[in-house]
């Protein structure tokens, strides 16, 4: 693993522009994570099953070329130092002021895109941000993954360790926190996404309860030179105390549909409602 890590390091050293949705770096890459490449396929032709052949088609390249991206982006997030990120990666944030429009907290729900770390670095270099995550089955993966996550984020939390980010909140602080994966039937209820029955954590509802945190969206997507471009919106509705986990995933799924090529379709997102078999 820390031949894996060195190598990871120096392939860093390449220009960005020649890594960026390059199709033939694609070719080479995808041999290797063929397993996400299918689980990726069933979740697209799933999620976007009323498309023709060649829209689902063209979701799945192009996804392929954000999963070899984001190796390099996920390396530049953990490794590289601010001066190095501003100088080199071109990025844009929009509505940063709204994180201190009041004195409450910030639970920021963001969206798991591909470059999701590279979107939280950089949005730790402007602001003092936490952030919620699971722990990774290998210790020496996971100390690896907090030492680089440390490098923007003031503090992290493993997602069983509820009191710990609710104390964040109640201070005032801005935590990153996603929603959009399978977590299991425990605490979760069943919604449509993408019209396709998943489940869906309903602990954000019991959050803003306890903590009367700010709901914040944080959306990311890549233009078409290459800028990274992160928002913030806040997404109660005027005299609204709490924002269902309903309708924090309708705002994930439209940020989706924007640009659903950069979008993280290789977790088994389907697999509490549909089994395990369905990947297969």
């Amino acid at each position: 693993m820390r031949l894996v890590i060195f190598i990871w390091k120096t392939i860093l050293y390449l220009p960005r522009n020649f890594y960026f949705k390059n199709r033939a770096l694609s070719k080479i890459v995808l041999p290797l994570l063929r397993q996400r490449h299918r689980v990726a396929k069933k979740n697209i032709e799933l999620c976007f099953a009323n498309e023709n052949k060649n829209t689902t088609s063209e979701i799945l390249k192009n996804s392929e070329l954000s999963l070899t991206q984001a190796i390099f982006d996920t390396g530049i997030a953990w490794f590289w130092d601010d001066d190095k990120i501003n100088k080199i990666v071109k990025h844009k944030i929009h509505n940063i002021e709204i994180l201190n429009q009041n004195s409450l907290g910030n639970l920021i729900i963001f969206k798991h895109s591909l470059h999701l770390e590279l979107d939280a670095r950089i949005l730790g270099m402007h602001s003092e941000i936490y952030g919620v995550g699971r722990k990774n089955n290998s210790n020496y993966l996971e100390q690896v993954i907090k030492k680089g996550r440390l490098r923007g984020l003031k503090d992290t939390a493993s997602n069983k360790e509820v009191k710990k980010f609710i104390k964040w909140l109640k201070n005032g602080k801005s935590v990153l926190y996603a929603i959009d994966q399978d977590y299991g039937k425990k605490q979760s209820l069943i919604q449509k996404f993408f019209g396709a029955d998943v489940y869906v954590i309903s602990v954000t509802d019991k959050i803003q309860a306890i903590t009367k945190c700010n709901i914040i969206f944080m959306n990311s997507f890549y233009d078409e030179d290459n800028m990274l471009h992160i928002s913030l919106e806040l997404v109660q509705p005027k005299g609204k105390k709490i924002v269902s986990s309903s309708e924090i995933h309708s705002i994930i799924e439209d940020s989706i549909r924007a640009n659903p090529g950069e979008y993280l379709w290789h977790h088994r997102r389907f697999k509490s409602v549909l089994g395990k078999s369905f990947y297969k």
